[in-house]
């Protein structure tokens, strides 16, 4: 990279972080009002700290990988990172857990005992919605097998729909009738997403209670997309709305799965 080209790519990055932390610092303050002033019901923060937090992980491996010279970005390096900040992000929230990152699996435990394991799940992709149940099935079997894990305690977060939504099931399922799946994620079809959605999961198999095991984040934006706007300068517009359940939901999952008066539930 020449000289000149190296100075613009600095100056990219160190205004991406800028609008990175001004973004966290604004969404950090929604979060507090909304704890302090529950009635007044501004903007959730929870869901759009997340979300920032893994836009400054796509960030970060742009930056890794510009700096090592590497083709594309490494799926397994974002992974790993996800699920340690995830962890990161829980503990600060849930109170008397401890973390643990092993082989792509983020365990939640207290005094030891796992009282939940998370799969984090940048997108589904090429998953079209008809094969979700048996994307989670996949993983629900590996890690069973591989760590001996009671079906219910594994958990699945789906940080983005980007590019996993199917029309003609979308509309088999609540008469929504769009050309792509993508479209599917635009704000005037929000309502009936969330429907779809809920009717994808509930019809799950593949765990035994799906509806409080797989959790969701942004409907459309995804923390790449939203990580290369930032880089190249461009608007970037915070989702304006989460599906459900999502962060939230999750956290009183697992606080539901620790103490009870000494005993796990």
């Amino acid at each position: 990279m020449g000289t000149e080209k190296a100075g613009q790519w600095a100056k990219s990055l160190a205004d991406a972080y800028s609008r990175l932390e001004c973004l966290i610092n604004e969404c950090a303050g929604q979060d507090q009002k909304r704890q302090k002033s529950p009635k007044s019901q501004p903007k959730p923060g929870t869901e759009a700290l997340l979300f920032l937090e893994l836009v400054r992980i796509y960030v970060e491996e742009e930056e890794i990988r510009v700096r090592q010279k590497l083709k594309r970005k490494s799926s397994q390096r974002i992974s790993r990172v996800m699920h340690e900040r995830m962890g990161a992000f829980l503990a600060e929230r849930i109170a008397r857990i401890s973390v643990q990152v092993m082989d792509g699996l983020l365990f939640l435990q207290v005094q030891g005992q796992t009282v939940a394991a998370i799969k984090c799940i940048p997108d589904l992709g090429s998953y079209d919605t008809p094969s979700w149940n048996a994307t989670i099935a996949r993983f629900a079997k590996q890690y069973e097998k591989r760590y001996k894990l009671a079906p219910d305690r594994l958990l699945f977060v789906v940080c983005s729909l980007a590019k996993s939504l199917d029309a003609q099931h979308a509309k088999a399922l609540t008469g929504i009738d769009v050309w792509c799946g993508s479209a599917l994620t635009a704000p005037v079809y929000r309502e009936a997403l969330q429907t779809y959605v809920s009717k994808c999961v509930e019809a799950m198999d593949a765990v035994p209670n799906p509806r409080g095991q797989v959790y969701f984040l942004s409907p459309g934006a995804h923390p790449n997309t939203f990580a290369c706007q930032l880089l190249r300068g461009e608007p970037a517009v915070m989702p304006d709305g989460w599906l459900k359940p999502s962060v939230n939901e999750l956290m009183q999952y697992v606080q539901s799965r620790c103490y009870t008066d000494g005993d796990f539930q």
